[in-house]
């Protein structure tokens, strides 16, 4: 990684907030672009992941991993399940919920969307030795951690 000058350090430690801002920005410009050609969005990839993650999740469950109003989410998972990416099942435990699962149709999808959040990462770390990245990966985990830790309850 390319050296840096104490007061550069000092001037961004001063500003890490904005930093981390900009990084999302940044990544997220980037993402959006790539997602485009594979015909998708950042929130629509959001979603889908989540469920690749884990399938069969209620509405509600995914706005609060997304930080996302229900309102809007009903209308991206809407979009979603028109263009068969995924469907809403009745919840066998409660009749006024409904689940949300994967359709085969999204499986294919995966390995581009995967290779292009690991491009990300590559291009976000690029110049760093193999143990600057594992520590810049431990520090940006446990910093969402405490972070995620203000949420509870929201």
């Amino acid at each position: 990684m390319a050296e840096l000058q104490e007061k550069d350090i000092e001037d961004r430690e001063a500003r890490l907030a904005s930093i981390i801002h900009e990084l999302a920005l940044m990544a997220a410009r980037i993402f959006n672009r790539r997602v485009k050609e594979l015909g998708f969005t950042r929130s629509q990839w959001e979603v889908i992941y989540l469920l690749h993650e884990n399938d069969g999740q209620t509405q509600t469950e995914i706005a609060a991993q997304l930080i996302m109003a229900k309102p809007p989410l009903g209308k991206l998972i809407d979009r979603l399940e028109k263009d068969q990416w995924l469907e809403r099942r009745d919840d066998p435990a409660d009749r006024r919920a409904k689940r949300v699962f994967l359709t085969p149709k999204s499986s294919p999808v995966f390995d581009p969307l995967e290779q292009v959040v690991s491009d990300i990462g590559d291009l976000a770390t690029d110049g760093f030795s193999d143990k600057e990245r594992r520590e810049f990966v431990a520090m940006l985990t446990a910093a969402h951690k405490n972070l995620s830790l203000n949420l509870e309850g929201d």
